[in-house]
């Protein structure tokens, strides 16, 4: 069950934000919510330059998801939310930016323009994105170990929300199955689902001989692989293949260890369907088959060690011995 969005933090007020905490009679620093009576004014002169990068940055990406939305607009309901959010960063920090003035006035340098950085059009803008949100967050994480205590409660707030949207556009690359057009794309996208079919039920059979944090993983894959399953069929233009009533499994499962070989090969029976689909016409299924194929693996592996197993050998997972070396072309 998908956990409860948690509420927005409460904005701190500016003089407790860049006070320099005041100490209480045993030594502890005064938390920054209750310090704003004992807060200067003025910014420390540290905690200036540090917000001007944090500004810059949420600049940057404000323009970044800017550009995206122009450029791909059948992704505005995704990028919305989260340039909502990066504008409401950008709001509070602007608001507890103090300039220096008089003898001050060099300090921190001045507000840089925005600049947006290149996003690549379709599913790769998606993961443009998410680096540009992964940079973002360790970016907030290192300026807070240099910033007063409440800058520092402030910048890893944002920090974690960053850290968030990577996830939501990591899952949007990873969940939303592109549009099927080709005849060769949609038997490609066939074999695709035939093995997630084949997942789906391998994981019905399996989870029962597990327990514990492992029968919590298998139904979360579980249900994963149906997730999948359903995007599929929702992207394919014609009929798509129904699963059969049973499957023949590889052999019996008796035990945990059992279980755990089965959910690993399941999933490097997908590997192979993945990669086919790679070669589809659109770079958009290209991108959705070359994770689909690396979370495969990532899960295989994982279900091998908890199996005692070793690892697969093979240095190219589902590839044909054919694609090992260039075709040539006529004239060539």
């Amino acid at each position: 069950m998908p956990e409860a969005m948690p509420s927005p933090p409460e904005t701190v007020s500016r003089r407790a934000l860049l006070g320099r905490g005041a100490v209480l009679g045993g030594g502890a620093l005064v938390p920054p919510w209750l310090a704003g009576c004992a807060a200067r004014a003025e910014a420390p002169r540290e905690d200036v330059p540090t917000l001007v990068a944090a500004i810059a940055s949420e600049q940057n990406l404000v323009a970044t998801y800017a550009a995206a939305r122009a450029a791909n607009p059948s992704l505005a309901g995704r990028l919305d939310p989260v340039l909502a959010r990066h504008r409401e960063h950008l709001a509070v920090l602007r608001r507890h930016y103090v300039p220096g003035s008089g003898d001050r006035a060099d300090e921190g340098g001045a507000i840089p323009s925005p600049s947006a950085l290149p996003v690549p059009g379709g599913g790769a803008a998606l993961a443009a994105l998410r680096d540009a949100e992964d940079r973002a967050a360790r970016e907030r994480a290192a300026a807070a170990a240099k910033a007063a205590p409440g800058l520092a409660q402030l910048l890893a707030s944002i920090g974690a929300c960053e850290a968030g949207h990577a996830m939501v556009v990591r899952r949007a690359v990873r969940d939303q199955a592109p549009p099927v057009r080709s005849k060769a794309d949609t038997e490609a996208v066939q074999r695709v689902l035939a093995a997630e079919h084949a997942a789906v039920y391998g994981y019905g059979v399996l989870g029962a001989r597990l327990g514990g944090a492992a029968r919590e993983t298998a139904k979360a894959v579980w249900n994963a692989h149906r997730t999948r399953r359903d995007e599929l069929m929702s992207a394919l233009p014609a009929a798509p293949v129904a699963a059969a009533p049973a499957y023949r499994l590889p052999f019996t499962v008796t035990s945990p260890r059992a279980a755990a070989r089965l959910a690993a090969v399941l999933e490097e029976d997908l590997v192979p369907a993945y990669v086919g689909l790679a070669g589809a016409s659109t770079p958009e299924l290209r991108a959705f088959a070359a994770d689909g194929a690396r979370r495969a693996m990532a899960r295989s592996a994982a279900w091998r060690v908890r199996a005692n197993e070793p690892a697969p050998r093979a240095a190219f997972p589902g590839l044909p011995a054919t694609a090992l070396s260039p075709r040539s072309e006529p004239g060539e």
